[in-house]
């Protein structure tokens, strides 16, 4: 059967996040169709709506959600039409983006989250008009109805998106997600305390409260190191004792490829106190390593953090004495502790690699 594809990241992106799940989701779907067509549309915010907006929420007024604009939908719409899809269907990365869209032959869709739930997650809902917010919900609500199948990578967005809409979601599949990184061939760790915290945004993903927890880890534990990887952490945390930043690093070019699996196949435990997420692709892709991780009792994370089994969960992320309390567990548990490393590498390699979530997705669209 022959599938066009629709997609705001360009095929020439792929080093995570959005663009590497695009890229993998177009892998596996060439599995069992033939891509006729990969139509790439994304076109600019109305830059007089982006400005109006901000402005408006400056002045301490509720301002309109300007990237969904009607007048940025209606350009996505005409850009749609405009281009040639000789697909038998349509397979479209993501919801909001389409919801304008009318398309003339069955379709599905893949998301980590609803517009909704994104709103929730990351946003502050008091900044916009709760009409143009429910503009744009009433209109995604209706184009997920009409899907044929609407794919999540976790049953945590799905059942938000259920609610958030009020839906039944007969249409909707839990498919999961995969990590961006080649499966090691065996666990490489060998020995110490080097705990992992890894971000693009130091302090909305916890970097601060794992700080403070790892000050109170290294007093009972003076072999203990915390690692920071990605977004460069306060000066007054790189001087703290046992803190090593090892840099940020593109998957996409090779020497630092390498600086990052190094780290990865050494790294004793990962640290994950976020308040800002959906699915966390790092869980699972320190996993395939073997290491298990501490991480928030929040969003889809529950569904790859199995308590006591591939890591353990945080009831409370902003409390760095009950981080400390579960850093220390970790370090004073070998026999839970080597059980968690041999569960976790298992069962990510089991149920979490892209290769896992495509049989899904081809055999829930055949």
């Amino acid at each position: 059967m022959k599938l066009s594809y629709i997609s705001n990241i360009k095929l020439s992106e792929s080093s995570g996040g959005v663009s590497g799940k695009n890229y993998a989701t177009i892998q596996q779907l060439k599995r069992n169709f033939k891509i006729t067509d990969y139509c790439y549309l994304n076109p600019k915010p109305d830059l007089f709506a982006k400005i109006s907006s901000k402005l408006t929420r400056l002045l301490g007024f509720k301002g309109k959600y300007y990237f969904f604009s009607n007048h940025r939908l209606n350009k996505i719409n005409k850009q749609f039409y405009n281009s040639k899809k000789r697909g038998d269907i349509y397979f479209f990365l993501g919801f909001t983006s389409w919801i304008h869209i009318k398309p003339d032959k069955p379709y599905y869709c893949f998301n980590d989250a609803s517009f909704a739930t994104y709103v929730d997650v990351y946003n502050d809902k008091t900044e916009f008009l709760s009409n143009d917010l429910e503009r744009i919900y009433q209109k995604e609500k209706i184009w997920l109805t009409n899907a044929k199948k609407v794919f999540f990578t976790s049953k945590w967005s799905l059942e938000q998106t259920k609610k958030d809409y009020n839906l039944l979601g007969n249409n909707f599949l839990n498919i999961g997600v995969g990590g961006f990184i080649d499966l090691p061939k065996k666990d490489k760790y060998t020995s110490g305390f080097n705990f992992l915290f890894i971000s693009r945004e130091f302090v909305p993903k916890g970097g601060a409260v794992v700080a403070k927890a790892f000050t109170k880890v290294k007093a009972q534990h003076p072999k203990a190191q915390l690692w920071i990887v990605g977004d460069t952490p306060p000066e007054e945390i790189l001087d703290q004792e046992g803190v090593v930043y090892k840099g940020f690093f593109n998957k996409s070019i090779q020497a630092e490829y390498a600086q990052l699996i190094k780290s990865f196949e050494q790294a004793f435990c990962l640290v994950h106190p976020t308040i800002k997420d959906t699915t966390t692709l790092v869980i699972s892709e320190l996993a395939y390593f073997g290491c298990p991780a501490i991480a928030s009792n929040k969003f889809a994370i529950p569904e790859f953090v199995l308590p006591k089994k591939s890591g353990l969960l945080i009831d409370n992320p902003n409390d760095y004495f009950e981080v400390a309390d579960k850093m220390c567990y970790m370090i004073e548990n070998k026999k839970e502790y080597s059980q968690m490393r041999e569960f976790t590498r298992q069962n990510a390699i089991e149920n979490n690699t892209w290769d896992k979530v495509g049989e899904r997705l081809l055999n829930y669209m055949k």
